[in-house]
């Protein structure tokens, strides 16, 4: 197996791990924000979800109002909406991905709205790093809110 399809299957493994919490997200519980400079449980699941898509659309140099658009495009009120944008922006991405060609890969790159220049195969590696990181805040707002989740819940 190579590298690109370890970090693919990684990502569609977190993927699946995040939408098993994003489901437990409970209606009366989307406006709780630990404080005020943070977002909400809605708008973390909603980010969340859609980190696939719009990270693809970020690493292919797609300007920020349309980066903006798109993330208005993909919000969902509903939390047993936000897994299905996640899948969607997962095969998004790993068809753009899985149809690189080797050098393309590795020494490819795709330039962010920010500046930020990466070859796509760090790009991929960024993506399932942000998905982490959120999915670690969703698990923390999900505890503070007195839902049943531990360390089994992140490994199963």
């Amino acid at each position: 197996m190579t590298g690109r399809q370890l970090i693919l299957e990684e990502l569609r493994r977190i993927a699946k791990n995040c939408c098993k919490l994003l489901e437990m997200a409970k209606v009366e519980h989307l406006d709780y924000r630990p404080k005020e400079n943070m977002r909400s449980l809605r708008e973390l699941g909603n980010h969340l979800a859609q980190v696939p898509a719009v990270d693809l659309k970020i690493m292919r140099g797609v300007p920020e109002s349309e980066v903006q658009k798109l993330e208005g495009s993909l919000m969902r009120d509903d939390p047993r909406d936000w897994c299905a944008v996640m899948r969607e922006g997962v095969d998004e991405l790993a068809h753009f991905v899985e149809h690189l060609t080797y050098d393309e890969y590795e020494n490819g790159s795709g330039t962010a709205f920010y500046g930020r220049t990466q070859t796509y195969a760090q790009w991929l590696l960024e993506v399932v790093t942000h998905i982490y990181h959120h999915r670690s805040q969703f698990f923390t707002y999900l505890k503070l809110n007195g839902y049943n989740v531990n360390t089994r819940t992140l490994y199963q």
